[in-house]
């Protein structure tokens, strides 16, 4: 592919990268189309069902990014997916995969549900649990020596939290030892369950303008 600014070219190749993060991810969906649309394919066979597939999934993955849906595109989501299952096949026949058993591949079956159950998947991110995965595992393996390390990561974490603790309690007791009050039971906004509407069959006043 000619070289251009936006584009970012694998220059080793894909499958040799060992941790690919979230934005190399997006970088190859915007050359994977063009890498295989004119591929030759071993025996003669016809790429028409390998760029179907991968254009289905690439529809899949952009149109669940949406910040906003709507029925129809649901339903467009729903398309491409099952586009992507009639065309699947074409890895098995290349030798690439031998079967589709893939939890992540499970996942996305129920996209639409989660998505009209809890809102947009642009509210989700993984850069919290991989700020988790550092400081829960990463510091604590590197605080080992690597041998035998479960146990001493647990020790380690266990003594961490200690000192935190101890660490707030000297705070607490350097402020005069402050009685803390009861905490009051807190309520979202807007979520009041208890609300009735009740609709009068006789009204006192007949004709009422809406203003």
């Amino acid at each position: 592919m000619p070289p251009n600014h936006n584009d970012h070219h694998f220059m080793k190749g894909i499958s040799s990268l060992s941790c690919v993060t979230g934005q190399e991810h997006d970088q190859m969906c915007c050359i994977l189309i063009g890498l295989i649309i004119d591929i030759p394919l071993p025996g003669g066979m016809s790429n028409m069902r390998l760029v179907w597939a991968v254009q289905a999934v690439l529809d899949f993955l952009y149109l669940a990014q949406y910040p906003m849906h709507t029925n129809e595109t649901l339903e467009t989501l729903e398309d491409a997916l099952a586009h992507f299952h009639q065309a699947k096949d074409i890895f098995v026949d290349l030798g690439i995969w031998e079967s589709f058993n893939i939890p992540k591949l499970h996942f996305v079956q129920h996209y639409v549900m989660l998505i009209q159950l809890y809102s947009t998947t642009d509210n989700f991110d993984t850069a919290y649990t991989e700020r988790l995965h550092i400081d829960f595992a990463k510091d604590a393996y590197d605080a080992t020596n690597h041998k035998d390390e479960f146990t001493q990561m647990e020790n380690w974490l266990e003594h961490k939290e200690k000192i935190f603790c101890h660490n707030q309690y000297l705070k607490w007791a350097q402020n005069g030892s402050p009685i803390s009050t009861p905490r009051i039971e807190w309520e979202p906004p807007g979520l009041e369950l208890g609300c009735f509407l009740h609709m009068s069959k006789h009204p006192t006043v007949c004709a009422v303008p809406i203003d």
